[in-house]
């Protein structure tokens, strides 16, 4: 499909299912603005409600043939907010109630967030407030900070956010103890608050309240900023939030062109403030709706099952679908493969999928990086026993999990505890079993017991203090039992950390730890070397503490004092922190079976030749996370005021989240989706979830 020549002065809106045809369209559309219309490239804002979803407009963009000139932007909401912000602060910042609106901004990311935040939370677990609901620390801070960010994005103050969740407290003998926590949470809500305006530090939720009560209402601002950009390309707009979809329905009166391009039955970053419903605003906005039908992806025998699952939903038919439902052609080969036995225990259905993944590599000649294994939520014992079974198989496993707090990925802490052992004036000595595990994921050829031997000699458990002792120095027998080639690797890192401990200047933690991955743990002989996903997680760890250090020279000048900065960020960092969204890390494996969560694998929109479908009898694809603190629906400006959220209001969420999921999973698969479920649980608990229950009718249906 593309935009004809007519209508480039016009105002379209864009919707069909994936696979559709949707984003090359809106590529070509900005291909013809630039070529045949010679637009300044300045003059094109693109806007994604992702940075990963940006890859490929900036693929387009980078052609030889297209003119030079002024770069077209692409970019999120995010960020343009953060950059209006701080463009237009002399002209906000006195009215926007700082202690000092002259001092300049300090902009904080996820991390820096959760690092201010934290004390407040220390306090209130310290006076009892949390007792009553089962929520780690690193959660409470998080759903905190989520709470101030979708009360900004949805345009509710503190108070008004936590009285929406007060209502949202099931009636039971838990719930005077979730409201005492919920009122904990807006005492920490405000005194963030307060400390940012205090101080002028500026998290998400109050650069998204800067830019709505000011940029957009004072009329220098606002003219300025609308008039920055004649073209818009709003892709992916239902994952976007209510306060975008807002920024674009002001901005569209005063554009040139829009193409709005929305994927039909989506909006699967809800949990994140997405606002699905606020498209349909963008929609009477535009001058012409274009409905595209047909799935380029789907095989013929999925594209009848996505007409089922509306059926087994009892969905009706949108007013503004006035097509009728697409003929899907023939079915040659089955869309959905099920073992020949049922498992009855969570290994033997790990097995299964390895061996079935083996054989459609090997003997199938399919491309590892076309198979992609999804569960509802991935455990690093599903990690390592697929991993491990692959690896038997010579199947390269790649996975990505971006929920994950820092140190739980073992690559991380094996990065953090050389720190605490390389800069003994921390006064951080790391604990025994942490040295252990830091020397089985950095030498290469180490197993954990001959790990735990070597870290008992050389790192006795009486020792409190930094000093590593000299493999040398080891009985002859024990040399010999942990082997001379792991001895001499060993010494290498020993090296290392000695002669790093010897040099006069000290270095910034985001560049010790680039070193150490670059000189020594990348290095062939060491864990990292061959290492896919510990090298995502170094360059994330390396990233991400150099955010932290930014924000800190920015302020106070901390760089002279790299003892607390790199004391500060380890104990961050080990405290369960969450990571900013690290841009690599989305980037699609092109040579490794892909493992993830079934919701990120939606949301890094590409399809996949094979999927395997894991533990489909888990209540994990139908029930939302267990979250006390926050409500991704509640805190929304479509759920009415004063409204409580009942068990029918739950039931009906999970229903509709459940058919986004399978819609979305099968539309993204050019093949066949494997399902694999066991009678037990990874945990031993039997389960018989809803999903199970559907697939059965979709397999009745498909016979």
């Amino acid at each position: 499909m593309s935009i004809s020549p007519a209508s480039l002065n016009r105002k379209r809106f864009l919707t069909g299912p994936f696979g559709a045809g949707k984003t090359t369209a809106a590529i070509e559309h900005l291909r013809r603005l630039l070529r045949a219309e010679r637009v300044r490239g300045d003059d094109i804002l693109v806007l994604l409600p992702q940075r990963s979803l940006a890859a490929p407009y900036h693929e387009a963009l980078r052609s030889a043939d297209l003119p030079a000139g002024p770069f077209v932007r692409v970019t999120t909401f995010a960020s343009l907010v953060q950059q209006a912000v701080e463009l237009y602060w002399p002209l906000l910042a006195p009215g926007a109630g700082f202690a000092d609106p002259s001092r300049e901004p300090v902009f904080l990311t996820l991390e820096t967030s959760q690092y201010y935040m934290g004390p407040l939370v220390d306090a209130a677990i310290d006076e009892g407030a949390f007792d009553g609901v089962r929520v780690e620390r690193p959660r409470i801070v998080s759903q905190v900070l989520d709470n101030l960010n979708k009360a900004a994005l949805h345009g509710l103050s503190i108070d008004e956010a936590y009285e929406r969740l007060e209502l949202a407290v099931p009636p039971g003998e838990q719930r005077a103890a979730r409201l005492n926590a919920l009122r904990a949470a807006r005492r920490i809500s405000h005194q963030f608050r307060e400390r940012c305006l205090r101080e002028t530090l500026l998290d998400f939720s109050l650069q998204v309240q800067l830019f709505n009560d000011h940029v957009l209402t004072n009329p220098w601002s606002r003219t300025h900023l609308l008039r920055m950009h004649r073209h818009l390309i709003y892709d992916n707009a239902e994952e976007d939030t209510f306060s975008a979809h807002r920024l674009v329905s002001e901005w569209l009166p005063q554009l040139d062109s829009a193409l709005i391009i929305v994927d039909s039955d989506a909006g699967y970053r809800t949990f994140l403030g997405a606002d699905p419903e606020g498209v349909e605003a963008l929609r009477r906005l535009c001058d012409e709706e274009v409905v595209l039908e047909r799935s380029h992806v789907m095989q013929p025998g999925l594209a009848l099952l996505t007409q089922r699952i509306d059926s087994i939903f009892d969905v009706r038919r949108r007013a503004t679908s006035q097509h009728e439902p697409m003929r899907p052609e023939p079915v040659e080969t089955p869309a959905l493969v099920i073992p020949d036995q049922l498992f009855r225990f969570y290994p033997q259905m790990i097995a299964w999928t390895a061996e079935q993944i083996a054989r459609l590599v090997h003997e199938e000649g399919i491309p590892p990086g076309e198979i992609a294994v999804l569960a509802p939520f991935v455990s690093d014992a599903l990690r390592f026993s697929l991993q491990t079974a692959l690896e038997r198989r010579n199947v390269p496993l790649a996975t990505h999990r971006p929920s994950r707090a820092l140190q739980d990925e073992p690559a991380a802490r094996t990065l953090l505890t050389l720190a605490r052992l390389a800069h003994p004036f921390w006064g951080m000595p790391p604990l025994p079993a942490d040295v252990t595990l830091a020397l089985t994921i950095a030498i290469e050829g180490l197993d954990p017991v001959r790990a735990s031997l070597l870290s008992e000699r050389v790192y006795p458990p009486r020792r409190r203090d930094n000093e590593l002792g000299a493999f040398p120095s080891l009985p002859e027998s024990e040399r010999r039992r942990i082997t001379y080639a792991v001895g001499e690797r060993y010494e290498r890192l020993r090296s290392w950390m000695y002669d790093y401990r010897a040099e006069t200047e000290p270095t910034p933690l985001d560049q010790f730890f680039a070193r150490l991955f670059g000189e020594v743990l990348s290095q062939p002989g060491f864990g990292f070397h061959a290492s896919r996903d510990a090298a995502r997680v170094a360059s994330q760890l390396v990233e991400s503490a150099r955010k932290f250090r930014w924000t800190f020279e920015s302020e106070r000048g901390v760089a002279s004092d790299p003892a607390r900065f790199g004391r500060d960020y380890v104990r961050l960092a080990e405290s369960g922190a969450l990571g900013a969204l690290f841009l690599p890390g989305w980037r699609t494996p092109e040579d490794a079976v892909f493992l993830a969560p079934a919701y990120t694998f939606l949301l890094r929109n590409r399809a996949v030749e094979i999927q395997f479908w894991l533990d489909i009898g888990a209540t994990g694809w139908w029930e939302r996370l267990y979250q006390p603190l926050t409500h991704p629906y509640v805190l929304s400006s479509r759920w009415p005021i004063a409204a409580p959220w009942t068990d029918r209001d739950e039931y009906l969420a999970r229903q509709e989240t459940l058919r986004r999921l399978l819609l979305g999973l099968m539309r993204r698969t050019r093949g066949r989706i494997y399902l694999a479920a066991s009678d037990y649980s990874e945990s031993g608990f039997e389960q018989r979830g809803p999903l199970l229950t559907i697939v059965n009718r979709l397999l009745g249906s498909e016979r």
